[in-house]
């Protein structure tokens, strides 16, 4: 129905022009936050008058003459702003430009700590640093107070947002307040009168202000005192709070890769929710797989790299607790039915989970706002992602080592069993068969005159026998049996004994169907078969080995009768 846009993120990811050109092709109400574009609606924070608010008390009441600039990302609207702020109130005071002393941090903790050793031995250190935003600030505060600095006696340090943790960091940042609640609720509350049909409102600015605090040398309240000291007890609750978290990770990463399908996964994950302890995920949330991920699975194609397949797997879902089976759903629907009809202000959270440039779908969640509060959900997509591209490594695995184990037990000239497979699977199936306490049946078949047809007519001709005889046992012969080319021209047969008698029906079945099958294909040779059989008694006490000896000596009875008759 509409489109809420977060300005700056989309924006330094390169992802805003392409999304604000798809909203307008599509017409749909939208609202940036904090990021002016051109036929969107906007919310967004006045960095000016905060940052200038700031720079002027610096200047006024701590008497700061020299200041450095940490730099945001070059060419960024706010960031701009905010260095439009500090250079236009130092020289309302006479004070020289600031640009010599510019350090790009890039909104990096990070970078800052990077850099900022090298830079104070080219500079020195200035009355201030005034950074663009506040994780580069904590960045030069954790910096210089780890090279033995007294801030804010030797230096002062202030950022811009007004970041939860500056208020409990020591010293208490100074910072700039951008109402970030507040204007997110107004550009949501804006998008919502958009989508019931107000008119559009263009470019809405709220004012940023000072909040004066220890790092520029001004006095806290004491209600932040005791946020600081509530976040210095933290450092000893939060490792114990990590640890159950990663026991959380641990859990999820055996349910997703130590499985050889999808349902073992689903199986996996919802045994995984059922005995966890701890809640991350909220009551309700799932997990949905993009169609195209599967079939790379199961085919030897490649998952996509943009967009999604029409339909959606969905490996694991759970609503109000209760844990949904494995299912298809149209891309469309996005997630299962979640919510009831008279339901009303739902909020789902949907996150993207990727591999590079694999699509591997997403998780959506509902009514769970303190997922994205924390940490957590990067960690938990990150553990995702890697556990389903291990899970899926380890089905195709599976998979490709199932189609050896079937390859290997093949004869590849026939497709019948070999003699591995005799062992492997024909045997097994004769024991219990026997345990069951059925009859079975065992034949032995060879090809008449084998040597002569590959001496008189090639070993090509050869071969085309041996695939006619295999291709007649595998019409005659019964669903569950199993035929075997045993050996050169011999082959076996094994299986129940539905026939009530010693196989005679079978053998005449089979020679029948190798005599069509020769006349069919009108081959240059003369091709029959001898066969003998053996019914095998589960009360009996005989090996198989005795059996097989009983049927090859009939198949061969019947050959000297067969040699017989001819030279009569």
């Amino acid at each position: 129905d509409g489109v809420l846009l977060f300005g700056n993120t989309l924006n330094n990811a390169g992802e805003l022009p392409i999304l604000s050109e798809k909203i307008r092709k599509l017409d749909k109400p939208a609202v940036c936050l904090e990021y002016e574009v051109d036929g969107i609606d906007c919310v967004c924070t006045d960095n000016y008058s905060g940052m200038y608010e700031l720079v002027d008390h610096l200047i006024t009441e701590h008497d700061v003459r020299k200041i450095a600039w940490v730099s945001g990302i070059s060419g960024n609207k706010e960031n701009e702003e905010r260095h439009r702020a500090v250079t236009e109130c130092m020289k309302k005071h006479g004070l020289p430009d600031d640009s010599k002393y510019t350090l790009q941090g890039d909104w990096s903790f990070y970078v800052v700590q990077d850099k900022l050793g090298k830079w104070l031995q080219q500079y020195g250190l200035p009355d201030a640093f005034v950074c663009a935003n506040d994780v580069m600030a904590m960045g030069v505060m954790a910096y210089l107070i780890n090279n033995g600095y007294n801030l804010p006696k030797d230096v002062i340090v202030t950022g811009f947002d007004n970041l939860k943790s500056t208020g409990t960091f020591v010293p208490a940042l100074t910072t700039v307040e951008r109402k970030w609640t507040e204007r997110s609720y107004d550009a949501f509350s804006h998008l919502i009168d958009l989508i019931d049909g107000s008119p559009k409102a263009g470019v809405q600015s709220f004012p940023s202000y000072l909040l004066a605090r220890e790092s520029c040398g001004c006095r806290i309240s004491d209600e932040m005192k005791r946020e600081q000291m509530s976040s210095i007890n933290k450092v000893y609750t939060v490792p114990i709070e990590c640890k159950l978290f990663d026991w959380h990770l641990s859990g999820l990463d055996e349910a997703t890769t130590g499985q050889f399908t999808l349902e073992d996964i689903h199986d996996g994950l919802e045994k995984f929710f059922k005995d966890g302890i701890a809640q991350y995920e909220g009551d309700t949330f799932c997990i949905c797989l993009d169609e195209g991920f599967v079939d790379s699975i199961y085919e030897t194609g490649d998952p996509r790299c943009l967009g999604y397949s029409e339909y959606m797997h969905v490996l694991y879902a759970k609503r109000d607790g209760n844990h949904m089976p494995y299912q298809k759903i149209k891309t469309s629907y996005i997630f299962p039915v979640f919510s009831k009809p008279e339901e009303r202000g739902n909020v789902y959270i949907i996150a993207p989970i990727h591999s590079s440039g694999t699509v591997i779908g997403y998780g959506v969640f509902k009514n769970y706002p303190k997922i994205l509060e924390t940490t957590f959900l990067y960690s938990w997509l990150r553990h995702m992602r890697i556990g389903l591209m291990r899970g899926r490594q380890n089905i195709r695995m599976e998979l490709m080592n199932r189609k050896l184990r079937e390859i290997s037990i093949l004869d590849e000239l026939t497709g019948l069993l070999n003699r591995m497979g005799y062992e492997k699977k024909a045997i097994p199936m004769l024991e219990e068969t026997r345990k069951a306490k059925k009859n079975s049946l065992m034949m032995v078949v060879d090809i008449n005159k084998m040597k002569m047809i590959n001496d008189r007519y090639g070993h090509l001709q050869g071969d085309l026998a041996i695939r006619l005889v295999a291709r007649a046992i595998k019409d005659t012969i019964p669903r569950n049996w199993c035929g075997i080319r045993y050996g050169g021209d011999e082959f076996v047969l094994i299986g129940e004994n539905v026939f009530v008698d010693d196989g005679s029906l079978l053998k005449k079945q089979l020679i029948s169907s190798v005599e069509r099958l020769a006349q069919e294909l009108m081959i240059p040779f003369e091709l029959s078969i001898s066969a003998g059989s053996v019914s095998i008694d589960p009360s009996e006490n005989i090996s198989l080995d005795e059996y097989f000896r009983r049927a090859d000596n009939a198949m061969y009875e019947m050959k000297k009768k067969n040699n017989a008759e001819r030279r009569d």
